[in-house]
């Protein structure tokens, strides 16, 4: 089999020697919504159909290999089978994902698997970590005209945690937050070789996935399907059945549609949309009929988000300087001329709101101006923040969510919660979603929370972030925060605090950006514009990160580091 020998090693260890964590390069692309790049890197596998006489764990090792490599309808991986089983194995209903370093237990002519679930890929293409236990699986192998096959396959694809972080491609669809004014990416997961234009609109127009539905909507009709073919690359025709009569609407499905398309590596930067065969009208289209990515820009939650630094220096809110060697300097109001002891900054995306936490209490004030005001007195109040929409969150230790609005606070109800003492939480950038730190049963976790937006606010839907460097778990999570709308950054280390790392909100991917020896983190800011990093220590120094493991120590005494939003 070609490659067999080498790709037999990984399924056999997981990763190739040498290999110190899930692999930054060849990974699954977690690309930026303009990403045009088109080599997405990856291992390629040449599978081979079943040598004649092959024993049950050739037959095994070719079909797992079969499996990895896509293919309309995998008959390459349905020669393995027998014939009854080529019938009935369906390998769109998911994909089961499983941990590097398991494989398949031979013994006679029985091959069984009994390995960890890293998670799952649902037939809409949304992966969930973890499983229910170790999966177990009996393939029930037996002889058909002379040869093994395999009469009882999983229900799906199986494939090792290596061989998805190569095969397969994460691509984002895009829902609106409550208020239809900002696009929020619903992270799905497709085989590299089956990524066209046709796969991914079929994913949007299906609608979102079940964990963020809650906290979404779209204005794509019900029932919608696509009319014909879609071409794979240049310019690209959208023929759908139907489109929203509301002219505004029409322009959102756009927007939607333009978010979903401008991440492939092959088409033009433009789109045609149309009903029944007839061509659709929006304003926002050009003269000769196509309609610009570029439209969607609008909806980005990233192009209003401010990426100055702010920290407590002297008792004073200041703007921590932007490069290294440079200033902190105070700033103008109240925050900025009278002492505060203040363990804890927040300031509103557009930079013109700010809050303290002092003590038990939380202050709100703008950044500039004059005039403060109390606005919540609780015991164990965490680093407040300002979600996009200008509300005031914060939580308490014990899981209370609170929102303030207008110096007015309400308590948000929070079931996802309940259990865990939180350690750190920080709101999504689109609003929508909260990453957190909770600690539940003496060990910490990063998960996430949605924001549902019914009849009242809800805080719900608990969803672990594993972190894991090869096999190994990134213990002791102490901060966290959103280093882009589709990654975390964590602060955290291996029996102690200091290590950051960067992990996609699956699990999948992790990459570290290292730490410095001389410091003593205790605080994380980060911006999801521009991706910036700095770390507070317990020394009032402040370390901003460059690149490739670098940080850097920024001048002055400061504390509580923090960037707008």
């Amino acid at each position: 089999m070609k490659r067999r020998t080498a790709l037999g090693l990984i399924l056999a260890i997981g990763m190739p020697a040498g290999c110190a964590t899930l692999p930054t390069s060849g990974a699954v692309a977690s690309e930026p919504r303009r990403s045009q790049a088109s080599d997405l890197g990856g291992a390629a596998i040449d599978p081979d159909p079943p040598a004649a006489g092959a024993s049950p764990s050739l037959i095994i090792d070719g079909f797992l290999h079969a499996m990895a490599t896509y293919q309309p309808g995998y008959p390459l991986a349905r020669q393995y089978l027998t014939t009854a089983a080529k019938t009935t194995w369906n390998p769109d209903i998911g994909v089961l994902v499983y941990a590097d370093g398991t494989e398949p237990t031979v013994a006679a002519d029985t091959v069984t698997m009994d390995v960890p679930l890293v998670g799952t890929v649902g037939a809409d293409g949304a992966f969930t970590a973890g499983g229910d236990g170790p999966w177990s699986h009996d393939f029930g192998l037996a002889k058909e005209n002379g040869e093994w096959r395999i009469g009882n396959p999983q229900a799906g694809i199986l494939i090792s945690r290596y061989l998805f972080s190569s095969g397969y491609v994460r691509h984002d669809v895009f829902f609106f937050d409550s208020t239809r004014t900002t696009l929020v990416p619903d992270a799905r997961y497709v085989a590299r070789g089956n990524r066209t234009p046709s796969t991914v609109l079929k994913m949007l127009l299906a609608g979102p996935s079940q964990w963020l539905a809650p906290s979404v909507v779209t204005v794509v009709p019900a029932g919608t399907t696509i009319l014909g073919t879609v071409p794979d690359s240049g310019e690209i025709t959208v023929p759908l059945s139907q489109v929203p009569s509301n002219v505004a609407d029409r322009s959102l499905m756009c927007a939607q549609i333009a978010e979903v398309l401008r991440q492939l590596p092959d088409v033009s930067q433009e789109f045609r949309l149309t009903a029944q065969g007839a061509a659709v009208d929006i304003p926002e289209q050009r003269d000769n009929g196509t309609i610009p990515f570029t439209m969607a820009d609008r909806y980005d939650p990233l192009a209003s988000l401010t990426s100055q630094l702010f920290a407590m220096s002297s008792g004073r809110l200041v703007r921590a300087p932007d490069t290294f060697g440079g200033t902190a300097r105070n700033v103008a109001g109240d925050f900025g001329t009278q002492n505060w002891d203040a363990r804890a900054v927040a300031v509103a995306t557009d930079g013109i709101d700010a809050a303290l936490l002092v003590g038990n209490q939380l202050i709100r004030g703008t950044v500039d101006g004059q005039g403060t005001k109390s606005v919540l007195t609780r015991d164990g109040l965490l680093r407040p923040q300002f979600s996009r929409d200008g509300g005031l969150w914060t939580m308490t230790t014990s899981g209370e969510v609170w929102r303030i609005d207008n110096d007015h606070a309400v308590q948000v109800e929070a079931p996802g919660l309940k259990g865990r003492t939180v350690v750190a939480f920080r709101i999504s950038v689109d609003g929508q979603r909260i990453a957190l730190v909770t600690q539940n049963n003496g060990a910490r976790e990063v998960g996430l929370l949605r924001i549902e937006n019914g009849t009242s606010l809800v805080v719900n839907g608990w969803r672990s972030v594993p972190l894991l460097q090869d096999t190994t778990p990134v213990v002791g999570a102490v901060d966290v925060g959103w280093s882009s709308t589709t990654s975390l950054t964590v602060l955290a280390g291996i029996g102690q605090p200091g290590d950051v790392v960067e992990v996609d909100i699956d699990g999948i991917v992790l990459h570290d950006d290292g730490r410095s020896d001389l410091w003593s983190a205790t605080s994380l800011a980060v911006s999801a514009r521009g991706s910036r990093k700095a770390v507070g220590d317990s020394t009032g120094t402040v370390w901003l990160y460059q690149d490739s493991f670098r940080w850097n120590r920024l001048t002055g005494t400061m504390t509580a580091p923090s960037y707008p939003g």
